[in-house]
């Protein structure tokens, strides 16, 4: 079986070695402190905060220190910053959070934040590397994501990725003048075997 170190590329530093895990497309890595300015620039998009539960600008200040905690993440957190694999561009983030290690289950979230990455398979792709690792190098057994219910294209990319609704939370979140459901999909390990 090949290893993430088989299939990632070299580093942009060639005097340092990050943490990575591949997939097909892009590479998931640890953040870094350089990520802060796209990070920043992504939660003030009206077109990704839309798919996030947060509702106002966030000032550049309030990501860094963001930023700064999600590299020194809880032991219930792993935050992560999603590169293609082609350029090594950074291009959006995912998270495995609220992580039960009794129960081996946790939750997790993604977005592909720069735009000419969309509709190219890099989500799909990133939510199939999130799941494998999630399993086979966490050893958790459930993954769980809330998606906004008019968020058609998240919840058509998860269940080809085998993920199935386990419920839905009605009228759960107000933007923009109405409230909006939630629906909760989940995969477990044997599912993605």
């Amino acid at each position: 079986m090949r290893t993430e170190r088989d299939l990632a590329p070299e580093p942009r530093e060639s005097g340092r070695r990050r943490f990575m895990i591949a997939g097909e497309h892009v590479i998931v890595r640890a953040f870094e402190r350089d990520d802060a300015e796209r990070c920043y620039r992504w939660m003030n998009d009206p077109n990704i905060v839309r798919t996030l539960k947060t509702r106002y600008p966030i000032a550049f200040q309030n990501e860094q220190e963001w930023l700064e905690r999600a590299m020194h993440a809880s032991h219930n957190e792993r935050h992560f910053a999603i590169e293609r694999k082609d350029d090594r561009s950074h291009i959006g983030n995912a998270s495995i959070h609220d992580i039960d290690w009794v129960s081996r289950n946790a939750w997790f979230g993604l977005f592909i934040g720069e735009p000419a990455a969309w509709n190219r398979g890099f989500g799909s792709d990133a939510i199939g590397t999130m799941v494998r690792f999630a399993f086979d190098d966490m050893n958790l057994i459930k993954l769980r994501i809330n998606v906004f219910d008019y968020n058609d294209r998240a919840k058509h990319v998860l269940e080809t990725r085998g993920f199935r609704q386990e419920g839905k939370l009605e009228r759960d979140f107000y933007r923009e003048g109405t409230w909006h459901d939630i629906v909760i999909l989940s995969i477990f390990r044997e599912a993605n075997s």
